[in-house]
């Protein structure tokens, strides 16, 4: 029987505190299974993305969610995946995927909006979102 990784709760936001949310994560990013993504999109790689895959039930939003006004939102390309940030002080949210059967369920946070993470010590995985 395999065992589940503990979970940990992390707390994140935008720069000015507008969009504030908590998210659990299994394992938790300190542990040595866990990884994030650094993909090399022209998105992701202008904004800096550090991405972790999670469910949209372990997401908990504090303040305003993304259907409020103060989230903006964008898409581009094949229009396939819906990136969000703050109206306010413009940070880069997460993204989800707005195409029927393409990733439902799952948003893309990212890492670098969370509260006492050292990125330096994150585990990278490169994709090549270029291609995709």
């Amino acid at each position: 029987m395999a065992s589940q990784k503990p979970s940990k709760k992390y707390h994140a936001s935008c720069h000015c505190q507008t969009v504030r949310y908590n998210v659990t994560l299994s394992p938790a990013l300190d542990d040595l299974e866990a990884w994030v993504v650094e993909c090399n999109c022209s998105i992701c790689a202008r904004n800096g993305y550090l991405n972790v895959y999670v469910q949209n039930d372990c997401i908990e939003f504090e303040t305003v969610g993304l259907e409020s006004e103060l989230v903006e939102k964008y898409t581009f390309g094949k229009h396939r995946v819906q990136h969000y940030f703050c109206s306010r002080c413009g940070s880069s949210l997460m993204a989800e995927s707005i195409e029927p059967g393409f990733y439902e369920g799952v948003k893309a946070l990212n890492v670098r909006m969370f509260q006492d993470v050292d990125l330096r010590t994150l585990q990278r995985r490169q994709v090549d979102g270029r291609s995709l």
